[in-house]
């Protein structure tokens, strides 16, 4: 047989192992609204696992109006069980109120006030692009904190459980001193280097339950649980100081800057009502970096209640 010559019009392919096309698809549950906006949960096939807002459920949602023990969800094959634990305010699907139901690929429920979760069957592809249009919607580019949008869901949820638990609260403001300076004698890419810098200090400095974010410019808010004045003026002084000894380094230069905090603290025993009392202790903290700026800046200001030195 005489041998195939390959002309420039044929078109040759490779093979793909055969599933390539068609990767296992594994059941997650997303987060659409709420203080959790953007989360990704992935179930598993077999086990029943808990929704609810204590801390030994398996989806922890701090919402208010969820229950500590709100919902269960149970895969499997190409579905989900959903069954409502007794929870107070309902369990919701499609807008209708369920005790149980079976649940298709793409079906939304709804718990408390917020909360909306998706029921999705995804490859890993899927579901890693899933997380990145989430890290796109909660957190702000340049340092990779959470934005302003996603701080004012988690305060609201934040200040909703400290009246619930009893628990006090704290906000701080830290706002980095004569930034317009760096800007107008190294330019603003030294000025976004310096920004990257404070915001992984500011990381390091506070615990992994606190809420951090990049509230504008060059001011910085930060959520810390169960935290009454004198935790808050210890942790302000904490984080003014870490900024102060670090230095980040642009072309020949080693650039240094400090900090001027501001906290306030809700107490224990303040009852909460939605937009209102978040204002106020935004407020608050306002006024009392402010005063630090007053002061000559690079210092701390804490505002307090009367009476929520107790927690």
């Amino acid at each position: 047989m005489p041998k195939r010559i390959i002309e420039p019009t044929d078109q040759t392919f490779t093979a793909s192992p055969l599933g390539a096309a068609h990767p296992e698809k594994r059941p997650y549950l997303i987060v659409l609204s709420g203080p959790h906006f953007g989360e990704i949960h992935a179930l598993e096939p077999g086990r029943e696992l808990t929704i609810g807002r204590r801390d030994g459920a398996d989806i922890r949602i701090r919402d208010e109006g969820v229950s500590r023990l709100h919902a269960s969800i149970h895969v499997e094959g190409g579905s989900a069980q959903l069954r409502d634990l007794g929870s107070q305010n309902g369990t919701y699907v499609e807008g209708a109120r369920v005790g149980q139901l079976r649940l298709a690929d793409g079906a939304r429920i709804h718990l408390g006030v917020s909360t909306v979760l998706k029921l999705a069957f995804a490859d890993e592809v899927e579901a890693e692009y899933q997380r990145k249009l989430a890290r796109g919607a909660m957190h702000e580019p340049l340092t990779g904190l959470y934005n302003r949008r996603h701080f004012a869901d988690r305060l609201a949820a934040e200040l909703a459980s400290a009246q619930r638990h009893q628990r006090a609260l704290a906000l701080l403001i830290a706002d980095i001193d004569h930034f317009k300076r760096v800007n107008d004698r190294f330019g603003h890419l030294a000025g976004d280097e310096v920004l990257k810098m404070v915001a992984y200090v500011l990381q390091g400095a506070v615990r992994k339950e606190d809420v951090l974010a990049r509230y504008g410019g060059e001011e910085f808010v930060i959520l810390a649980r169960e935290t009454g004045p004198t935790g808050a003026r210890a942790l302000a002084e904490r984080v003014r100081k870490a900024v102060e000894r670090s230095r980040c380094g642009w072309q020949e230069h080693e650039l240094g800057v400090t900090v001027s905090v501001g906290a306030a603290v809700i107490s224990a025993l303040t009852r909460y009502v939605p937009g209102e009392t978040d204002r106020a202790l935004l407020a608050a903290a306002d006024r009392a970096l402010y005063q630090a700026k007053q002061n000559g800046r690079n210092g701390c200001v804490t505002v307090a209640e009367p009476d929520a030195e107790a927690p």
